[in-house]
């Protein structure tokens, strides 16, 4: 009978791919997951739960037989964004699924990571080795190995990926192999740094197939699951050929993991590797994506930094923050001290060529921005909005003229449209942005100038 497989984390890079590979044997399977990148579309049905709520857990579980948790925060960049964050799901989330699988008996398949073998060069490590993660990412992922042998014991199946790579319907371009081959499509170059360090590498359809491999013969235990062992510059030579790229060398090295993982343990049971590098190069080298790699929704650390901010900015309020002027014999000083640039990646000043120019109104979900006039006045007007597809016409607009001549910062939270118009000739305003310009080109809704009615621009006689 097949079994009935619950993909905890399915909406991720790695169980996107299992979940259509699963679902086209015809297996009973589906996904739980928190959705916690708004930024991305689910593209396959889930239900919506948090593996830190272990009430959220036991509504779902006893439907299922079998229980893959592919739940984390992964990547050491990304971790270190919020450490927090990373510790309640990738450890006390790991500890709820386990405790729930062994009180109601499930089979857990738990995916972990090479990364915990850390640093063993010249060396062919297995099972046995467990070596010392030497990133936080990997000391995570060492620490959910312990949780699930210790609470599921014989019970579970324990898969250490090497690094993955190729198409996945949630792609993901902070991964090596595919950001080489990006880079190559895309600049014609690509840049290694060391070269030396040798790495395991596994394809994501073999990385599935390992998984279901696994779920079919209930196999127990802790196993390697790894493709190719290559050095980063071998990896480079693969690239160079398929795309025809120049390769530099910069001896600098960012990454000192270096390990070779030995999969004879997998392979005895009867699992057989059909995928490789270079199937992987020549199909991300025809994938529209690939031209726009640097996107921030193919990085868990570009994805995991903007929810850290949309957290934390999103929480504060439309609010001015008083500024003043300070007066010596050497000039004139404008300030604003009670505010900091948190989240801020980007900065631009606007300059009309009229007083007669409305810009209105731009709005954005996740972007917030702080406004400053560094020459002259404006009238900057910002409204809560309710949908983004279209407001209501009769939502409060807050108007609020700003001057050099009493120096004040307006924050513009997220969810909010703005707009301004300038009082004066040679007015100039600083804007400083939460979102990079690729972020905000795909978080940008216009209305017009008169949305919210007229009245907003006017300048009252007296």
């Amino acid at each position: 009978m097949t079994p009935k497989v619950l993909i905890i984390g399915g909406l991720g890079y790695i169980g996107s791919v299992l979940y259509n590979i699963l679902k086209h044997e015809e297996w009973e399977v589906e996904i739980l997951d928190t959705h916690l990148y708004k930024q991305l579309t689910p593209l396959n049905p889930y239900i919506e739960a948090d593996v830190t709520n272990r009430d959220d857990l036991k509504k779902v579980f006893n439907r299922f037989d079998v229980v893959v948790n592919l739940a984390a925060v992964v990547g050491d960049p990304a971790c270190l964004v919020d450490t927090s964050r990373a510790i309640l799901i990738n450890c006390i989330g790991t500890r709820n699924i386990a405790e729930m699988c062994k009180s109601l008996n499930k089979y857990i398949v738990h995916i972990s990571t090479c990364s915990i073998y850390g640093s063993e060069p010249n060396k062919l490590v297995k099972e046995e080795d467990e070596g010392f993660p030497i990133d936080f990412y990997g000391q995570t992922k060492y620490t959910q190995e312990r949780i699930v042998r210790e609470i599921c014991k014989e019970n579970s199946c324990i898969l250490r990926l090497g690094t993955a790579y190729g198409l996945s319907p949630r792609m993901r371009y902070d991964l090596v192999v595919n950001s080489f081959a990006a880079r190559a499509v895309k600049f014609k170059k690509v840049t290694v740094f060391g070269g030396e360090q040798e790495r395991p590498f596994v394809s994501i359809k073999d990385i599935s197939r390992a998984i279901g491999h696994a779920v079919k013969h209930n196999l127990k235990g802790i196993y390697n699951v790894r493709g190719e062992n290559l050095s980063l510059l071998k990896l480079s030579e693969i690239v160079k050929n398929i795309t025809g790229c120049e390769v530099t060398i910069d001896k600098n090295i960012v990454d000192m993991r270096s390990y070779m993982v030995d999969n004879s343990k997998l392979v005895k049971t009867g699992f057989e590797y059909k995928y490789d590098i270079a199937d992987a190069v020549r199909e991300i080298s025809q994938s529209p994506t690939a031209l726009e790699f640097e996107k921030g929704i193919y990085s868990n650390l570009k994805l995991n930094e903007i929810l850290k901010i949309s957290e934390t900015i999103g929480k504060k309020k439309l609010s001015l923050i008083d500024g003043g002027l300070a007066v010596d014999d050497r000039g004139l000083l404008n300030f604003a001290n009670e505010f900091n640039f948190y989240g801020v990646k980007r900065f631009y000043q606007v300059q009309n060529f009229s007083t007669s120019t409305i810009r209105a109104f731009h709005g954005h979900l996740n972007e917030a921005k702080y406004v400053y006039v560094a020459k002259g006045s404006a009238i900057v007007a910002a409204v809560e909005l309710d949908t983004v597809k279209s407001p209501s016409k009769k939502l409060p607009v807050h108007r609020y003229v700003l001057s050099d001549k009493n120096p004040k910062v307006l924050f513009i939270p997220p969810k909010h449209a703005n707009g301004f118009r300038p009082l004066e000739d040679d007015t100039r305003i600083l804007f400083f942005s939460t979102s990079s310009l690729e972020e905000s080109k795909d978080d940008d809704y216009r209305f017009p100038a008169d949305y919210w009615g007229n009245e907003i621009w006017e300048v009252e006689n007296r």
